[in-house]
């Protein structure tokens, strides 16, 4: 299972560039879609006290599908990224520990592993139809994803990010010093 198969219920055209036709997303929103680095440390150093992730769901598909995992990442209340992974059953016999992620972050426990990397990012303006039900609650018009695969070993991981309208609500909302 590769980033392009995952989540096939994600109606999008995915490419290698955030924009597509005459949208593009805005200049705040393009640093969140190119952000290299931890979003959840990022999103977590906006929010101070109030960032928290929220596992949505998290189930084993059959043998050969593996597992599937939802989790919001908040800002107080308001939920401003999605995010969606698959982990094949291969990986997850070569790395069982991936199945007890429980309430942390996948790309913090990435972060710290030598053995880890991640493909070039693939981008699509996504209809409000075709996200995730939790997503689609919050979310009325068309949200940016990004989506793409770590390797781990040899071992990999899908994950795809939906960027909610409320993480601009996060951002300029003032900073608490914590």
């Amino acid at each position: 299972m590769s980033a392009s198969n995952l989540n096939t219920n994600l109606q999008g055209i995915w490419q290698p560039q955030p924009h597509t036709g005459s949208a593009a997303p805005e200049a705040a929103l393009q640093s969140w879609l190119n952000e290299t680095g931890l979003l959840t440390a990022r999103l977590r150093s906006i929010c101070a006290g109030a960032y928290r992730l929220e596992v949505q769901h998290e189930l084993t598909r059959n043998d050969a599908d593996g597992l599937h995992r939802e989790v919001a990442l908040c800002c107080g209340d308001q939920l401003c990224i999605y995010a969606l992974t698959d982990i094949p059953q291969g990986t997850l016999r070569a790395h069982p520990w991936l199945a007890d992620l429980g309430n942390d972050a996948l790309g913090e426990t990435l972060q710290s592993r030598a053995d880890v990397s991640r493909s070039a990012f693939e981008y699509a303006l996504l209809d409000s139809a075709s996200l995730p039900v939790r997503a689609a609650e919050l979310q009325t018009e068309p949200a940016w994803a990004r989506r793409s695969d770590f390797l781990i070993a040899s071992a990999t991981v899908s994950v795809t990010e939906i960027f909610l309208a409320a993480l601009a609500d996060c951002e300029q909302q003032p900073r608490i010093a914590g």
